[in-house]
């Protein structure tokens, strides 16, 4: 498991149980089921706070490495061209020549009520966000946040009707950092691809590598379970477990882009509840019970129930 020395993993894992055909749901499926015990609620809040913690801490770690400000010019590169050739030939790719330059980026800000305003129109932008955070392009990245000119707070959530902003980093990595730091330390779900036969299984690998309007926060993934950045192919296909060493270095991966995606939230004054966020991940994948409570600042929240 990732991190075991700081996230509590047992504490979700052991309120889990391998259930064949259950029958107290329909339709049955097969899958891990949460115990329902009355400890449960405690023991995974107590689970979401640690990987908040390990998340929080690793951001702000990162965040030291880097200067307090930064110049902040009208006229940048903002894609090194080793980036734009590897990901330019991708089918629908936002990672272009003109995306490249600082100026397109200005140019397209929408003056409304005296301030910048970025909409719908400029999700290729948040495309673009996506793949520098995938990348470890963080100096590019805090400037943009930091820029008079550049809104980048407006590009974390966009949707007609689904949604597409860069917080959908976090939204496709943390089901799978979850979903397989569960499924490792479950020695008889490994023997003979026993997990192969959990619901939970595709939709983890799914959820991770799915296709829709900008969806350059699926290329990571897709490079691990499919080895190319656009392949897509039946879950069937893939072997994740195959290779342990790869896998480690995959579930690293998904951590890096979860705490660089909180760092680039805090330097845009977002603030990520990221208690919720993985009580919501949780739920999805093993349809563990939730509750909505209401927050200090009137905002609902997702809390294990």
């Amino acid at each position: 498991m990732h991190q075991s020395h700081n996230i509590a993993w047992n504490a979700l894992s052991s309120n889990l149980v391998f259930v064949k055909d259950n029958r107290s749901v329909t339709p049955h499926r097969t899958d891990l089921c949460p115990l329902g015990l009355p400890t449960q609620a405690k023991a995974l809040s107590h689970f979401a706070r640690t990987l908040e913690s390990a998340i929080i801490e690793f951001s702000t770690t990162e965040r030291a490495k880097y200067p307090k400000a930064f110049p902040l010019p009208d006229d940048a590169v903002l894609i090194p061209d080793d980036i734009l050739t590897r990901y330019c030939d991708i089918p629908f790719s936002s990672i272009t020549r003109e995306n490249q330059q600082l100026k397109e980026w200005l140019a397209q800000a929408q003056d409304r009520d005296s301030s910048l305003h970025y909409s719908t129109s400029q999700g290729d932008f948040a495309d673009v966000v996506k793949v520098l955070l995938a990348e470890n392009e963080m100096e590019t990245l805090l400037m943009l946040a930091r820029h008079p000119k550049v809104p980048l707070q407006d590009l974390h959530y966009l949707s007609w009707g689904h949604s597409f902003g860069w917080n959908h980093i976090c939204h496709w990595a943390l089901p799978s950092y979850i979903f397989f730091n569960v499924l490792l330390p479950k020695p008889e779900l490994l023997e003979n691809d026993k997990y192969r036969s959990l619901r939970s299984y595709p939709y983890a690998i799914r959820m991770a590598t799915g296709s829709g309007d900008y969806d350059a926060q699926a290329y990571p993934h897709r490079a691990f379970f499919w080895g190319s950045f656009h392949r897509d192919k039946p879950v069937e296909e893939s072997d994740p477990l195959s290779d342990p060493e790869k896998l480690h270095e995959y579930l690293k991966m998904c951590f890096r882009l979860l705490y660089r995606y909180d760092m680039l939230a805090k330097e845009c004054g977002l603030k990520v509840d990221w208690e919720g966020e993985i009580a919501t991940a949780v739920q999805w994948l093993w349809d563990v019970k939730t509750r909505s409570l209401e927050g200090p600042d009137g905002h609902w929240m997702t809390r294990f129930g």
